[in-house]
């Protein structure tokens, strides 16, 4: 397919794009500065002390371990993106994990907000001021959804996706993106690779839909691999064939991912919930105006951003009563998997189209103030549902705190040496308490000790005698499988720890009629040689730093990863890309190269933490200005 000379009517110049990216970058970092802002004060305002959201200390403790010993710890070659990605940060940092927990998981919003904006740009037009827009929109109204601050693997899935789908944008249109948009998927599968298979399905409908026009391609003498359907197609099959290669052969991992599954009967409380907090008596009637607007041809030009939309609407329409049925997946992460794309680029259509509008009609200052308002509205939307309903703080600072002292115990023994935490099976969190509580003493434990621990679950009394606790309830069922990973290491009479604040009753029959020792402040020792002497209370670790400091330092991790990405933006999208394009991409494909290359570095021994990650970090970033750099000598623009 032949390239466009033109768009939005500008000629394109290669080296022009790269010049005049200095204010797309500088309103690009301005914009996520402003999205990590919005997010980070509701830690000043709730006066939160560690990382929100229920799956905090489970990103935290494989992020950990990651940085420290590769993948070779129990549980961390299943989807690894975002440890790999937070360990290389973490060593070119120097912030602890749980402090990344707190920054970087904000960052991803205004990453995933760039990228859709990217993508909105490529596909849709609207300049500047049109991307601009959308990545006010974006970063503010998934706050109403349960990607900011909770579904954080999600969320950077989100947005690769997104910049993958600019990419795409880009190559239907006869300019470099295909490579780009295949290195994006791979990453984003190696971050949650159940949901890989969504999105093919998405471009598979996108392609279906592309096929009259692909015939008129054909027709013309375009070859069937450089016709839309062909091209959107061999995309997502390269990514699906290095996925399959990835999982099976490097990692060695299930397909199948989720390791906790929450009880079925909350799907649809939480799916009414999520909906709600979409305040759609506003945000629908917007959507429905920007479907109107980007139906309605504006020039000559591809179709694949709105048949993507439709084909990703369609996914998600479908996918919600199918999983209210099944209850194979929660329907809500269908919900959120939609507003966080097709969602808030219709929104952000009806707001960029009326302000265009009224900008053409000679009402600048309207066209600004309805801008700005669109702005704000989604910004209610998403600022109510997070400083008011957001994720809350779950990890217990007295259970953290314990399960600390307890791990300096458990550093003292050999490696390679079995050890067991006894919890209670319930607790806040229901029946997937005992996952949880799990996840919390593993942020405390040494890295190199991960795959050494086992968790029962029940009364102390049982575990001396070998036998499971049962309830007669559903935490029976939850619970089994710690039972058939545990029992298997009892027999040799393992060293047996309780955390208080994880297991009160537990730990208070140990203490009395078993006469357990007390080795520390809140931890018990029900089977083992004791220390000699009592081990002292830790501290509870620094989490969320002031805002004089967390601002900043969010600034800083978004900038790193603009520069990590920003030389293989314009080698594979190709420098005549514009500027937007080029900004709004780079954050995503900084982060997937960071992932892919953590991926590589681990496999090779060599650990993305200390100063490997450092070496790593500088290595791809380098090597992407040098791309870039010979593309634009060579006069290139990319692949």
């Amino acid at each position: 397919m032949p390239p466009r000379s033109e768009v939005d009517g500008a000629a394109f110049e290669p080296r022009r794009s790269v010049r005049m990216a200095a204010p797309a970058l500088g309103l690009g970092l301005g914009l996520g500065l402003a999205i990590f802002a919005f997010y980070f004060l509701v830690y000043r305002a709730r006066h939160y002390p560690l990382p929100v959201g229920f799956d905090a200390p489970w990103y935290v403790w494989r992020a950990e371990t990651v940085a420290a010993t590769g993948l070779s710890q129990a549980g961390t070659a299943v989807r690894p993106g975002h440890p790999l990605l937070s360990a290389v940060l973490g060593s070119v940092t120097g912030r602890s994990q749980l402090e990344l927990q707190v920054m970087l998981s904000l960052d991803l919003v205004a990453v995933l907000a760039l990228a859709v904006a990217a993508f909105f740009r490529a596909a849709f037009g609207g300049g500047a001021w049109g991307w601009a827009i959308t990545v006010g929109v974006t970063g503010t109204f998934v706050g109403a959804t349960r990607l900011v601050g909770e579904n954080i693997a999600n969320l950077l899935f989100l947005g690769l996706a997104a910049a993958a789908a600019a990419a795409l944008a880009r190559r239907v249109e006869g300019r470099p993106g295909w490579t780009a948009a295949v290195v994006l998927m791979v990453a984003a599968g190696v971050s949650h690779w159940i949901f890989l298979g969504l999105l093919g399905a998405i471009l598979a409908l996108t392609a279906a839909l592309a096929i009259p026009e692909s015939r008129r391609q054909l027709g013309s003498g375009v070859p069937l691999g450089q016709t839309e359907s062909g091209l959107v197609a061999s995309a997502f099959a390269a990514a699906a064939a290095t996925m399959a290669v990835v999982i099976a052969g490097l990692l060695r991992a299930p397909f199948q991912t989720f390791e906790v599954r929450e009880n079925p009967n909350r799907y649809i409380p939480k799916l009414r919930t999520d909906t709600f907090r979409l305040f759609l008596p506003l945000s629908a009637p917007l959507g429905l105006a920007g479907a109107w607007t980007l139906a309605r041809p504006r020039r000559a030009e591809p179709r694949f951003g709105l048949r993507l939309l439709l084909a990703w609407t369609a996914a998600s329409v479908v996918g919600i009563p199918v999983m209210v049925a099944t209850r194979a997946l929660p329907p809500h992460r269908f919900l959120e998997f939609w507003v966080g794309l097709p969602g808030v680029v219709l929104v952000s259509a009806a707001i960029v189209r009326g302000a265009e509008w009224l900008r053409a009609h000679g009402r600048k200052a309207l066209g600004w103030a309805t801008a700005v308002a669109g702005i704000a509205a989604t910004g209610a939307i998403g600022g109510l549902a997070w400083y008011s309903h957001g994720p809350g703080v779950w990890i217990s600072p007295t259970a953290l705190r314990e399960a600390r002292t307890a791990a300096v115990y458990v550093g003292g023994l050999p490696a390679g040496r079995p050890f067991v935490f006894l919890v209670s099976p319930l607790g806040k969190a229901g029946g997937i308490s005992v996952p949880f509580k799990e996840h919390t003493i593993r942020v405390a434990l040494p890295p190199d000790h991960q795959s050494d621990a086992h968790f029962y679950v029940g009364d102390p009394s049982d575990l001396l005698a070998g036998r499971r606790s049962l309830t007669g309830g559903p935490s029976d069922r939850a619970t089994v499988r710690y039972w058939e990973d545990v029992r298997a290491v009892l027999p040799a009479h393992p060293p047996v720890l309780i955390v208080r604040a994880l297991a009160v009753r537990a730990y208070q029959d140990a203490v009395g009629p078993l006469g357990a020792p007390v080795i520390g402040p809140g931890v018990a020792l029900l089977q083992g040689t004791p220390p000699r002497t009592p081990l002292p209370a830790e501290p509870l670790p620094q989490a969320v730093p002031p805002v004089r400091f967390g601002v900043p330092w969010g600034l800083a991790l978004l900038g790193l990863l603009l520069v990590a990405g920003a030389g293989w933006s314009v080698a594979l999208l190709g420098a005549d890309a514009p500027a937007e394009v080029l900004v709004g991409v780079a954050p995503a494909l900084g982060a997937a190269v960071l992932i892919l290359g953590g991926l590589v570095a681990a496999e090779l021994d060599v650990h993305p933490g200390a100063g490997g990650g450092v070496a790593l970090y500088v290595l791809l970033t380098v090597a992407g200005a040098a791309l870039a750099w010979g593309s634009l000598r060579s006069g290139r623009t990319g692949a």
